[in-house]
């Protein structure tokens, strides 16, 4: 198989090269109106074609690189509440697997996931969508989380934080202590 983005052999998507240059994590912190901290690792411009992938196979592996390459070492400087799990957002599987389910599996040595705990109750679609139909169609969380859990909430992108702060009303009504939220990318322009 060839690399990704510079067609060299590689026994993965992402060689290790690449990995450790071109996609070398730059961790960013934005804080959403609701006060939820959102950890993201790359700008969306800068792995956007890779993000596109979540719609097909190789995209699985892709995203477990990516997050291997970025959420886990960054996750191992905190210190967590003993029995925090990381609730991957809408883990529905479509296209054959769930890319936030991904994320959370690869980080799995560090926190567990809950997977099937926190789905979207309206199907939309929200990709290349404004903050108008965001807010509009709403994603009708489900949660199963129980009361007094401590969770991290991970999603691939943040674009206008609507869905993570959506995840958050609602787990927090329900008595879940929301630690903060991961993301792949933050599509937000600096």
């Amino acid at each position: 198989m060839r690399c990704h983005l510079c067609l060299e052999l590689s026994w993965q998507p992402l060689c290790k090269k690449c990995l450790s240059t071109v996609l070398e994590p730059t961790p960013a912190k934005r804080v959403l109106e609701s006060g939820l901290k959102v950890y993201s690792f790359y700008q969306y411009a800068e792995i956007a074609n890779l993000l596109h992938t979540k719609h097909t196979y190789i995209g699985a592996k892709i995203f477990a690189q990516l997050a291997k390459n970025s959420m886990l070492p960054f996750l191992k400087q905190f210190d967590f509440p003993k029995g925090a799990y990381g609730v991957p957002i809408d883990d529905h599987v479509r296209h054959g697997y769930a890319h936030s389910a991904v994320l959370a599996h690869t980080i799995k040595s560090i926190i567990k996931p809950l997977y099937g705990s926190l789905r979207a109750g309206n199907h939309q679609t929200y990709s290349g969508q404004k903050l108008a139909f965001r807010q509009s169609h709403k994603r009708n969380f489900i949660s199963t989380c129980k009361e007094g859990m401590d969770i991290v909430l991970i999603d691939d992108i943040v674009t206008t934080g609507t869905t993570l702060q959506e995840a958050q009303k609602v787990l927090e009504k329900g008595g879940v202590n929301v630690l903060f939220a991961l993301a792949l990318a933050d599509a937000k322009e600096n």
